[in-house]
């Protein structure tokens, strides 16, 4: 008999008790040593790999087994030495179990071929999708080697791929054969494992290779099937719940036991995935985790994620993951994540190739027909296919300089760069801007005016290195076809849609009178030069309903920039300013986002009315990071942007918002630095610097003008000279007294 939690058990001598560890591991806890004392302890060393690869052959159906699985353990013992170590290779048992049950089903699918064959592709179709682009060499070549003369084709269904470029059409996509290859890798991996890791770097389309793949499964094919999950599920409805792990706690994931009532409170995790397990169908049930892996979620869904398929609550309810149902998590990495938990689950890794072309013509041939139907062009095609030989002109090129030269104010990848051009394209592409007359260099203006902000907007000084002024250099040197005026640098003018010639931005600005008996300083924008281009921008974005992004030093004006942007908004518009600190938490974050929104209908949030909401969040990346990198307020933001939803923390129900925008602040150097680049590539970036002499005597000079305004002209004369002598003294101060490891805090 023994006591458990006040109960007196009997126990029985049939009963046994394991303990199964894996030391070391982070997210792990050490046994006591008094518990460990009870236990016997036993070392399991690495088994022969062979000898288990030469009775799974056999017992799959392989006549030639032993000569077989020589070659398989040879593979993987060199790929284990000569990859470049990835945290998500895999090369132990689980992986070699998953490759000999596709390779059996190969077998007995199509009978009488060749042995060497079936394994040869069941060990590249299955590797093939995880391994990274620059070891891929490798791989096929010691693939090569030990299976001489063998290169039989992938197995294809050309049927459903017709289906997957269809529906990539229908959704406004460009698939190239890269991304319908992805589509099929997943669906192979889906047949054979319930647990789908999705990765790589942000931007290469992971979210729509699973959309595609959904739609694809719900349209379905007619007559025969030869990919094996969608032979499972065809026509199919899919349901699909999406959680972001990390824009909650974990006992918000899980649930809890409130210690007060006693009483089990649900989690996101559970309360969805016992809903889609008590439904009474078995269509597809897909839980998509959409967020950074740590420890402390990750590892409590080990048994989830193998074959054991139960996820185990701390109220010792066990919710069982049906053949149907799957999960896949949709992440960055495996860098806090350990290898028993990449041995779980298959692996799509997509490496970042040339995504952005399938972006822009996506794009073009959304955007620019809507846009010369407007505009009433005679041949709607040529702006189409002007467009198209601007971006095989210009973007190539500018991609490749930009990463081998320089650096941004903060990291950008390439997609945020080429999402940041469509969009001011589209913002840019209006009637008022290029008429039905155009010719092709009216076109050419516009875009290269796009290309110097969407790809330079963000270059700023860095480690002593004038990166805007090597762009300007570089682009007058490489492009001149488009000549911009002599004086100054290509970021100081715009395009005057009136005479569709160049002009500077201080042409757009207005003077302002500065009354210092009635109004504060603080409530006045001045606006300048570089003022004028982030206005034009920020106004451009408003329009468009995207996200935008100033990063500036402290000091450099973005809040005021913002602020000032804020204060003449028309009417419909409305803006909440949200401050960021280094204590700033997810549940006061999302309780304020909410204070200024109402129910529509259903699970619909919005502005009241028909108004539109513009959050500013100021210091952004300030929120304090978590021991796995991660800031929970930021992961809020990311799962509102990319989802148009986030979820009641009570009612663990959906909220679907509408009609809001973020504009955002930040500083590179201070609180985390940067964020997640999952959520920055969503942003159109620009670097604030400190305004140069001339606005400086302008913000300057129109407040304390306005101040000297009541005094005799001898004082009035004397503001200038004022200005003149601080900004000069400033500088004198800024060179003499540089900051280094010593004065830090200068």
């Amino acid at each position: 008999m023994f006591w458990f939690e006040g109960v007196e058990i009997a126990l029985r001598f049939t009963c046994n008790v394991f303990i199964t560890m894996n030391p070391g591991y982070i997210g792990r806890a050490e046994l006591p040593e008094s518990l460990k004392a009870l236990f016997r302890p036993i070392t399991v060393m690495v088994p022969d790999r062979q000898l288990i690869m030469e009775n799974m052959l056999m017992a799959e159906g392989f006549v030639t087994a032993k000569i077989l699985a020589k070659k398989f353990a040879a593979l993987y013992y060199l790929l284990e030495d000569m990859l470049s170590p990835q945290k998500h290779y895999d090369w132990g048992l689980r992986a070699i179990k998953s490759v000999l049950v596709v390779a059996g089903s190969l077998l007995r699918a199509e009978a009488g071929q060749d042995e060497a064959d079936v394994l040869y592709r069941a060990l590249r179709d299955f590797n093939v999708p995880k391994i990274l682009l620059q070891d891929m060499v490798i791989f096929m070549g010691l693939l090569v080697d030990l299976f001489p003369g063998t290169d039989p084709p992938r197995k294809r269904d050309m049927a459903m791929e017709e289906v997957v470029v269809k529906m990539a059409n229908e959704s406004g996509l460009t698939p190239d054969d890269d991304f319908v290859l992805r589509v099929m890798q997943m669906s192979e991996l889906m047949a054979i494992r319930h647990c789908i890791f999705l990765m790589g770097p942000t931007g290469v389309s992971r979210t729509e290779v699973y959309r595609i793949l959904a739609k694809t499964i719900m349209h379905g094919v007619d007559g025969p099937i030869v990919n094996d999950y969608l032979n499972m599920t065809n026509k199919q409805k899919i349901t699909i719940r999406d959680i972001n792990p990390k824009s909650i706690s974990t006992q918000e994931f899980y649930g809890y036991v409130n210690l007060a009532t006693r009483e089990w409170k649900d989690g996101m995790m559970s309360f969805y995935m016992r809903e889609l397990a008590n439904q009474p169908d078995t269509d597809p049930k897909w839980i998509l985790l959409d967020g950074d892996l740590d420890a402390n979620w990750i590892e409590s869904m080990n048994s989830t994620m193998d074959d054991n398929r139960l996820l185990t609550l701390p109220s010792n309810e066990r919710i069982r993951l049906l053949p149907h149902m799957k999960l896949i998590f949709e992440i960055r990495d495996l860098k806090f994540a350990t290898p028993a938990t990449a041995t779980r689950a298959g692996i799509l890794y997509i490496s970042e190739a040339t995504q952005w072309r399938n972006m822009t013509n996506s794009w073009v041939h959304r955007a620019v027909p809507a846009f010369a139907a407007k505009a009433k062009f005679k041949d709607p095609e040529f702006p189409v296919q002007v467009m198209l030989k601007l971006v095989e002109t210009y973007i190539p090129a500018i991609i490749f300089e930009m990463k081998k030269t320089y650096s941004h104010i903060t990291p950008l990848a390439t997609m945020n760069w080429v999402t940041t051009l469509v969009n001011v394209l589209e913002g840019m592409l209006k009637p008022e801007n290029i008429n039905n007359k155009a010719d092709e260099s009216i076109f050419e203006m516009w875009f290269v005016l796009a290309c110097v902000w969407a790809f330079g907007g963000a270059l700023a000084p860095k480690d002593g290195i004038e990166y805007r002024r090597m762009f300007d250099k570089w682009w007058k040197q490489k492009w001149t076809s488009v000549k911009f005026p002599s004086k100054g640098t290509i970021y100081d003018y715009y395009i005057n849609n009136k005479t569709s010639k160049f002009a500077p931005w201080a042409d757009l600005l207005t003077d302002i009178e500065f009354d210092s008996t009635a109004q504060d300083m603080t409530s006045v924008f001045v606006p300048t030069s570089e003022t004028s281009a982030f206005m034009y921008f920020l106004d451009m974005m408003t329009v468009l309903r995207k996200p935008m992004m100033f990063v500036g030093l402290s000091g450099t004006g973005k809040t005021q920039l913002v602020k000032g942007k804020l204060a003449t908004l028309g009417e419909g518009m409305m803006s909440l300013p949200i401050a960021f600190n280094y204590f700033t938490d997810v549940i006061s974050f999302q309780k304020i986002l909410e204070s200024q929104l109402e129910k529509k209908a259903g699970i619909n949030y919005g502005p009241p009315g028909q108004n539109k909401l513009i959050y500013f969040v100021d210091d952004m990346n300030m929120p304090k990071l978590d021991p796995y990198e991660t800031a929970m307020p930021i992961s809020l933001m990311r799962q509102h942007l990319g989802w148009g939803h986030w979820y009641d923390r009570n009612k663990l129900t959906q909220k679907n918002i509408a009609n809001t925008q973020y504009v955002t602040c930040m500083n590179p150097t201070a609180g985390a630095f940067v964020i997640n680049p999952r959520l920055q590539r969503l942003f159109m970036t620009l670097a604030v610097e400190t305004p140069g002499q001339d606005s400086l005597m302008k913000i300057y000079g129109t407040f304390l003008n306005g101040h000297l305004k009541n005094f005799s002209e001898e004082c009035q004369e004397l503001g200038t000279k004022m200005i003149q002598g601080a900004l000069a003294n400033h500088d004198k101060v800024v060179s003499t007294f540089r900051k280094t490891a010593v004065n830090f805090h200068y």
